[in-house]
């Protein structure tokens, strides 16, 4: 499959076409026939068959939320419920995104060997159990789109799919951090916001409980508070109305550096 159809739709007009083009065909590892669920070797990890590596919950950065409430179409009826219950209850919903509440994070972060596809109570909030699939997959993010157990290809497969890591969490942040520009977030603003991604401790309070306290979130929020899903859409918009031209300029000599890398891992795997 390219790579234009694993990525959000909105990437279709930005990324460069030679890499939308990519195009890598993973037999051995899939979410039909999860490898990882039936161990060759006893005492080797493994995933729940009805678990596999969907044991993780992904950062929704604020562009993709907006995109996904704005064409309901593309999701589970059930994803987007989840979506619009967290920004009720202030579930960690942030103007940057919607992020694991720390009391996931945490623990998550420390976890150990044997956890990661076994420990039911970290099972993503928009996986569909019923279905056994992802209910945000036209949407889903870096780390999902990106990740493999194994690889046909073996290690330069791996390599790959690492560089397809680094490049889109890349492009993720920069489009995320520009849409808060745009809505006239400042510097240290934005600095505080990132401070709940990736945590790896929290207080007692934080950890007894994934709900913002409403006055922190009222700050956090900058005036937007009184009407989220609004801003998420603003922020889609914002980022739907940039060109490649502008985009390559959004991410600049790291990010050009980024897409050489890619360049070369996919050059490697299909000479």
């Amino acid at each position: 499959m390219k790579l234009k159809y694993q990525v959000p739709r909105l990437y279709e007009g930005l990324l460069p076409k030679d890499i939308l083009s990519f195009e890598v065909n993973e037999t051995r590892a899939t979410c039909e026939a999860c490898l990882m669920a039936k161990p060759r070797r006893k005492k080797t990890p493994f995933y729940e068959p009805d678990l596999k590596c969907c044991t993780y919950y992904p950062f929704l950065p604020n562009f993709v939320v907006g995109a996904i409430l704005s064409d309901e179409s593309r999701s589970a009826p059930g994803a987007v419920a989840s979506i619009r219950e967290k920004i009720k209850t202030r579930h960690y919903s942030l103007p940057l995104g919607l992020v694991a509440p720390p009391n996931y994070q945490v623990p998550f972060n420390h976890r150990k060997q044997n956890e990661f596809g076994r420990r039911r109570d970290w099972l993503c909030p928009y996986f569909q159990p019923e279905q056994q699939n992802c209910g945000i997959w036209r949407h889903r993010g870096a780390v999902c789109t990106s990740f493999y157990c194994q690889s046909s290809f073996g290690r330069k497969g791996l390599r790959y799919w690492d560089q397809i890591s680094n490049y889109l969490t890349y492009v993720e942040m920069a489009l995320m951090e520009e849409a808060l520009v745009m809505l006239d977030f400042s510097p240290r603003q934005i600095s505080d916001l990132l401070s709940y991604l990736n945590r790896q401790e929290a207080s007692a309070a934080e950890m007894r409980s994934p709900r913002l306290p409403e006055k922190k979130a009222r700050d956090l929020w900058n005036g937007y508070f009184e009407d989220q899903e609004g801003f998420f859409k603003k922020s889609f918009q914002i980022v739907g109305e940039l060109d490649r031209r502008a985009f390559r300029e959004l991410l600049g000599e790291t990010g050009q550096q980024l897409e050489d890398h890619l360049r070369k891992a996919f050059t490697e795997l299909c000479p």
